[in-house]
């Protein structure tokens, strides 16, 4: 039988390229897309254009703070298809399929480092295959469907109460609290814990920041923004989630349960039981993936109704165009930003040759506001024929598990909500996190009239 399996033992020891090739685009970008702080105001979709219009493959350069060579920015439609089409040469697992650098070695977090390694989106071909088959049962049709009975009951709960408020925080009464029941329905996790998740999510979704001034703070960097018992707070936050994640993937193996955490305490890889390294980044990867897609995904919708009154009246008059409406909703927000490959050979994409080694990075809101693909991309149309062509949930082996539940809660919530309340509004300034990887929607006030 072959060792266990731990991708963050060996990703450490791959060696990643700087670029064999000149670039092939001679133009410099007028932004970095590792400056945190730019995605405060959105996505930046200016950005994407300029690079997709002027150097669709752009080798851009590392952080200050990066030890690691820059990356290739893959921003076109045909070419993130391309990447993720093609598993062979673009790997996942080689240098990670998430983060865009590992960081200087004593620098990374003892349990978020490996965490963030060791789970399904960092694995090629049969182990990942292997790893994601224990997942399938929860995201068959007959599964989403029951779930759909409870998801359906807890909207009107929740609707219910912002009802009573009149005004409020969509993200802290509805876009927070649905994913958090849903995903803990499928987990199996106690109601009388989840409340824990949504503290952890709020940290976990500034992490990559705090680590960033961290650095900033330990450079002596008066820039920096955070005192050091933020970051001690942070670190406890962190040992809080993998706590209890060990204390209840470990009472799931004991005593197994119809719920996906049973599942992946007991799953195989390679013919072993998971590594606590691959249970800590599972437990990591399902709390963040399967919260804040869906959660940014509702808000970013609730921004696009109140800026576009004729889409949401067309919506408002005919809910047969909801699944169409879902799907543009998903293309105009694309909630995951970027997921990164690793080249295996020398390969070309676009007219760019690239070497072995090297990083490229795929920019999914680009590609779903490329106009070769979507007539007037930045146009919020619920009627689009080709809104379900978006790359949001990813394409190929690498396809999100959780789409079918992302689409079913979304369709859900946006049909009660809006035959409950039509006449529902963002009524002020909206807040977003510094967060390169997702885009993350921190608060966003609203009136029900």
């Amino acid at each position: 039988m072959s060792a266990k399996i731990s991708i963050s033992r060996q990703v450490v020891n791959n060696i990643i390229n700087a670029p064999k090739y000149e670039s092939y685009y001679d133009f410099v970008a007028s932004n970095k897309l590792t400056d945190l702080d730019l995605f405060t105001l959105g996505q930046p979709y200016d950005l994407y254009k300029e690079l997709r219009e002027n150097a669709p493959v752009y080798f851009h350069e590392s952080a200050s703070y990066d030890p690691e060579p820059g990356f290739w920015v893959a921003t076109k439609y045909e070419d993130i298809k391309h990447i993720s089409s093609n598993p062979k040469i673009f790997s996942s697992q080689y240098g990670t399929g998430t983060l865009i650098t590992l960081g200087e070695e004593a620098k990374r977090h003892p349990k978020l480092f490996r965490s963030a390694v060791d789970h399904m989106l960092n694995l090629d071909g049969e182990l990942h295959i292997g790893l994601r088959k224990e997942h399938m049962p929860f995201f068959k049709p007959d599964y989403v469907s029951n779930l759909n009975i409870k998801v359906s009951n807890e909207i009107t709960r929740l609707l219910d109460n912002i009802e009573k408020l009149g005004e409020c925080d969509l993200v802290k009464n509805i876009s927070q609290q649905l994913p958090i029941f849903t995903l803990s329905e499928i987990l199996g996790i106690p109601e009388s814990d989840r409340h824990k998740i949504a503290e952890w999510m709020e940290f976990l979704e500034i992490a990559q920041y705090i680590q960033v001034e961290q650095l900033k703070n330990e450079a002596g960097n008066t820039d920096a923004n955070f005192s050091q018992e933020m970051f001690d707070m942070f670190n406890a936050m962190v040992d809080e989630m993998f706590d209890y994640g060990k204390f209840i993937i470990s009472k799931k193996r004991e005593q197994p349960e119809n719920d996906l955490l049973s599942a992946i305490g007991n799953a195989e890889l390679d013919g072993h039981k998971l590594t606590q390294e691959f249970i800590d980044g599972s437990w990591l990867l399902i709390i963040f993936a399967g919260n804040d897609t869906t959660r940014n995904t509702i808000s970013g919708a609730m921004k696009l109704l109140t800026e576009n009154p004729n889409q949401k009246k067309l919506l408002l008059d005919d809910f047969s165009l909801m699944p169409n409406f879902v799907n543009e909703v998903i293309r105009c927000v694309s909630p995951v930003i970027h997921m990164r490959r690793t080249t295996t050979q020398e390969t070309e994409v676009g007219n760019q040759k690239l070497g072995v080694g090297e990083k490229i990075v795929m920019w999914y809101g680009a590609a779903n506001r490329d106009p070769e693909i979507f007539e007037n991309p930045d146009e919020f149309n619920i009627l689009r024929e080709n809104s379900d062509q978006h790359l949001a949930f990813g394409i190929g082996r690498h396809t999100c598990l959780g789409k079918p539940i992302a689409l079913m809660q979304l369709s859900e919530l946006y049909k009660q909500l809006l035959s409950r309340f039509p006449n529902i509004h963002m009524s002020g300034d909206w807040k977003v996190g510094p967060n390169n990887f997702v885009h993350t929607i921190q608060e966003m006030p609203i009136k029900i009239a």
